[in-house]
């Protein structure tokens, strides 16, 4: 096959790249491509045209793609109901949702707006954490992804080790994906109200973000408590599940811990 024969199959296949109002164009392209008289520099040249007319069609779908995307993520996010606690955690004596709760109230309504969501596990990272793949994809083309860092649950809440390695992944990559997916979806929860539907002010079903979770965490570690401990005192599964009506008593109940270690230490010291 000699080189123009080849342009003009490669120019016929890529035809569907540019928009109809560039078609004609992309004939006068063609034809001058088959016909063998024309010089080389400027076949060179048409081509280059076409290339650059491809790419602002590739721009062009990736934008409409995003705009879809994020228009739908809109509608999807106004019609996902709080997905209500069903599952009772005996050690924190707290009720939560589980995945299954999650992905049987919510994943119709994210499937109807045309999204598809996958997690997969990859590994550890320094830490130790379990490390997994999200990643969101959309009828329109768009995607995006990310990689979510679970500390992995492989104790109970007085710090011994109750699980063997494979229940540990188990629990903890069931964990990451029912986060996560909430995460991603800004999905709520909420206690059932004998059956009801909720009628809480948004107050009452809105848990921090995670900016405040960061802070709380950080006042944890000063008041050298575990995670497993503040959940029980909170009756939650995890940081990010303090309400929103409560992180300033959760704060302030921390911070008077945090001073009367200080108080302690600084008293042993001058006794000592």
């Amino acid at each position: 096959m000699n080189a123009v024969a080849k342009h003009e199959i490669e120019v016929q296949a890529d035809t569907k790249l540019v928009p109809v109002n560039n078609a004609p164009m992309v004939a006068m392209i063609e034809r001058i491509v088959m016909d063998p008289s024309i010089p080389i520099d400027r076949l060179e040249k048409m081509l280059d045209m076409k290339e650059r007319m491809e790419d602002r069609a590739r721009e062009d779908q990736a934008f409409q793609a995003r705009k879809a995307y994020f228009a739908a993520m809109s509608a999807c996010q106004s019609e996902l109901p709080v997905v209500t606690k069903t599952r009772r955690n005996s050690h924190t004596n707290s009720t939560y949702a589980d995945l299954a709760a999650i992905e049987q109230q919510a994943m119709p309504i994210i499937h109807r707006h045309g999204f598809a969501v996958s997690f997969q596990p990859d590994g550890y990272n320094q830490k130790g954490e379990l490390r997994i793949l999200w990643e969101i994809s959309h009828a329109q083309g768009h995607v995006r992804n990310g990689v979510g860092e679970i500390p992995v649950d492989g104790a109970g809440s007085q710090g011994k080790v109750n699980k063997t390695g494979t229940q540990a992944f188990g629990s903890t990559a069931t964990y990451g994906r029912r986060y996560l997916l909430c995460m991603l979806f800004n999905i709520s929860t909420g206690d059932d109200r004998d059956g009801n539907a909720q009628t809480a002010e948004p107050e009452d079903v809105q848990t921090i973000t995670e900016a405040q979770a960061s802070v709380i965490r950080e006042l944890i570690e000063k008041a050298a408590l575990s995670n497993d401990v503040f959940c029980k005192r909170w009756q939650i599964d995890a940081v990010t599940d303090v309400p929103m009506s409560k992180f300033n008593e959760v704060v302030q109940s921390l911070r008077v811990r945090i001073k009367a270690l200080k108080e302690k230490a600084n008293e042993e010291k001058n006794n000592g």
